[in-house]
């Protein structure tokens, strides 16, 4: 029998002078819990918190509740997106009370095709609400909400319940959003091991 290894969804690295780098590599069941543990770890262990990178890359997304307890570290009381129904209803799902991040003054966020659904979610809550610049490439364009639903005999089908807005009420579905600064990683970058994305965030984060 193996022994199933669980990876945690949430990890972060001090990056020294004073940026904290999270990788969030999906939203599950787990994601909240091991994001408060992330932030606790982060406020006690880093003296000074200048800027925050959050990854976001290769996230195929997952609970949008989860997209929006995230956004709440960082600004509250306002839209992480926007539920439309099908009679074009318009509802809100704003953050709770902003938290430990509220005041750290720049955050960067690493996007790319394999960032879709709640990684869009926050992605663009985060540029909206807290001007976070994103770096990347383009998102995939996921902006449906769906509902599992399963019969009795075993089957299941994804029924299309809503679609998401972004706060500005803007539909990324098949369209992805677009990175404020545009990096590419080639297929070189991978081998050598390189990761120009990141390097761009850190680069943007010292010259401030």
């Amino acid at each position: 029998r193996r022994d199933i290894i669980k990876i945690a969804s949430v990890s972060w690295k001090d990056m020294g002078e004073g940026t904290a780098y999270i990788r969030i590599s999906r939203f599950g069941g787990e994601t909240n819990k091991e994001w408060d543990t992330a932030v606790n770890e982060i406020s006690v262990g880093m003296r000074e918190l200048d800027s925050i990178i959050i990854d976001v890359r290769g996230n195929p997304g997952g609970y949008l509740l989860s997209a929006a307890h995230i956004s709440s570290e960082f600004f509250g009381g306002k839209p992480v997106l926007y539920q439309e129904d099908a009679t074009g209803n318009q509802t809100p799902l704003n953050s709770d009370t902003a938290g430990s991040f509220k005041d750290v003054p720049r955050i960067y966020v690493l996007i790319d095709g394999g960032s879709a659904s709640a990684s869009e979610i926050l992605a663009a809550a985060l540029k909206a609400q807290v001007n976070a610049k994103l770096i990347g490439t383009k998102s995939f364009g996921k902006g449906t909400i769906q509902d599992a639903r399963d019969f009795g005999d075993g089957s299941g089908v994804h029924i299309t319940i809503a679609k998401w807005l972004t706060p500005d009420k803007v539909w990324v579905h098949k369209v992805g959003i677009e990175p404020d600064v545009v990096v590419e990683v080639t297929e070189q970058d991978i081998k050598d091991l390189k990761d120009p994305q990141l390097d761009a965030a850190l680069e943007l984060a010292k010259e401030l």
